[in-house]
């Protein structure tokens, strides 16, 4: 571990970041499916039923659900290391002083 150094208060406050990230992630994605549907609103026909069934059965998940999710999890990997190195830390200290 020579050379690693953990600083709480940013590591943290990255935490935070990443989850509003994932917060705008997933507005955005919500955005994007209404102004598609909404551009394709007037359409008729077999296109406009497989347009829908796709971006409802494929895109929708990934722009709502999945990408905000993986950032999410980017976060929660990134609080369980902080975690783990103020337990290390903690440990060695008391090591340390007996």
């Amino acid at each position: 571990m020579a050379g690693c150094r953990i600083v709480n208060a940013s590591m943290t406050a990255a935490k935070t970041d990443i989850d509003n990230i994932s917060n705008e992630y997933t507005n955005a994605g919500s955005d994007f499916i209404t102004n598609f549907n909404s551009a394709i609103s007037e359409m008729e026909g077999e296109t406009k039923d497989a347009l829908e069934k796709f971006i409802k059965d494929n895109v929708q998940p990934l722009v709502e659900k999945s990408i905000p999710e993986a950032v999410t999890g980017m976060g929660k990997l990134l609080e369980a290391n902080r975690e783990n190195f103020e337990k290390t830390d903690k440990a060695i200290a008391e090591s340390i002083a007996g």
